[in-house]
């Protein structure tokens, strides 16, 4: 088990991905996912699901990133923690919205709180000295996903 995130492209959003086969039904929720509007039959969410992955030449996503497996994330919460200040904390994003748990699915850093992680990235990766190197390839896939979804506007997906 461990931690994945994406950002997805601004294909189906921007108009320029293949032609839905369910056009009057694309939705596209606040999490930038693509879905079928009404009760779809699992036969229409298989042909949705094909479709979305030959949607573009992304298959949907800009950035995709394995950030690594739940003892991993346990570790780099432990050294977010030694590097927060007192009383007030500088990593409130990575700690609340990334590391809170090596595992968790489903759930997301909103577009524009994806500048304010980066400069929590960034101020960590400041410390490369002191960094492994599974940590900073940790903070560096953080850092391409916040910069995917500033440019796209769409949320990292984890």
């Amino acid at each position: 088990m461990g931690l994945d995130a994406y950002v997805r492209c601004r294909c189906i959003q921007d108009g320029i991905a293949k032609a839905h086969p369910f056009p009057g039904r694309l939705i596209i929720n606040e999490a930038a996912e693509p879905g079928l509007d009404g009760d779809p039959s699992s036969e229409e969410w298989l042909v949705h699901d094909r479709w979305f992955g030959n949607s573009c030449q992304h298959g949907g996503y800009l950035v995709s990133e394995r950030l690594g497996n739940i003892s991993m994330v346990a570790q780099i919460r432990e050294f977010v923690r030694h590097l927060q200040a007192k009383p007030s904390p500088r990593f409130p994003i990575l700690l609340e919205r990334v590391l809170y748990d090596g595992t968790h699915t489903g759930d997301y850093v909103p577009a524009d709180q994806a500048k304010d992680l980066l400069e929590e990235v960034q101020v960590v990766l400041h410390s490369r000295d002191i960094l492994s190197s599974s940590e900073r390839e940790f903070f560096e896939a953080l850092c391409r996903l916040c910069e995917a979804s500033i440019r796209t506007e769409n949320p990292i997906m984890f």
